[in-house]
């Protein structure tokens, strides 16, 4: 009999970072998983907003010590989930991995020569400047109303807002799908991986080393996203990679949607 997993891999197996014991943890199960850990996250802030609100002043986590514990929780699984989206795995939904290369699997339909690249393209690209319009208004709308009490515990505590509405999306309904891009569902989202940059760019409002270290690897999540799709937009679509059509779909998620 093995050795039982120490509680650090336990730990990682329940939060998705690891695969279940003969595939028994689906997709599905992760993100719900996400959602709750997220939202105690969110609530441990809002807490300490209240009580503690000093505890959140991520410009300052550097002279806090062990104080700072919390800043640096989310700090660190904000950086591990960001390296999977930059390096090629698999332990990731495919909707997050479609644009490494050992996610595409060629359909009978792919073409890929520069005539249908350049349709692609066009075609995946509807909706796209709508939803970052719509994105950079609900945020500037946002941060005017939070202006009087704009301070880094509340930016954070944004941020915070932003990754239970990430899981949300996916789980529930999406905004940005239903009035913008009109995907077929999460799988084939164009702007999957923009999602760290819509979460952490609020963060550089108050410059430190915590909000430029997660501001610039969300951003390097985006690009490596952007200039994959430019160079393989072939891997994005369900007509040519199979592993994005429904009868290839591990993830599960439209199960929970209306």
């Amino acid at each position: 009999m093995g050795a039982r997993p120490n509680n650090l891999c336990r730990l990682m197996l329940n939060y998705g970072y690891l695969k279940g014991v003969n595939g028994m943890r689906t997709v599905l199960n992760h993100h719900i998983q996400k959602f709750i850990f997220r939202t105690l996250l969110l609530a441990v802030a809002i807490f300490l907003f209240f009580i503690y609100n000093e505890k959140l002043d991520f410009t300052a986590v550097l002279q806090q010590g062990f104080g700072g514990i919390f800043l640096w929780v989310i700090w660190i699984i904000l950086v591990i989930e960001m390296l999977y989206r930059i390096f090629p795995n698999t332990s990731i939904a495919i909707g997050a991995r479609k644009h490494f290369p050992r996610s595409y699997t060629a359909t009978s339909e792919a073409k890929t020569d520069v005539n249908d690249k350049a349709a692609m393209l066009k075609s995946l690209n509807k909706g796209v400047l709508f939803s970052l319009i719509g994105w950079l208004v609900a945020t500037a709308a946002i941060l005017f109303v939070l202006f009087p009490i704009l301070t880094p515990p509340t930016v954070l505590i944004l941020m915070l807002v932003f990754a239970v509405l990430d899981l949300a999306f996916i789980l529930f309904v999406c905004p940005f799908r239903v009035l913008f891009m009109k995907n077929h569902c999460c799988v084939t989202c164009r702007i999957y991986n923009w999602d760290y940059f819509m979460m952490c760019a609020p963060l550089i409002i108050f410059p430190s080393f915590y909000s430029i270290s997660l501001t610039l690897l969300s951003t390097a999540v985006l690009l490596r996203w952007e200039v994959a799709l430019r160079k393989n937009p072939h891997f994005f679509t369900r007509t040519t990679n199979k592993n994005l059509t429904c009868e290839s779909c591990e993830d599960k998620t439209c199960r929970k949607k209306p």
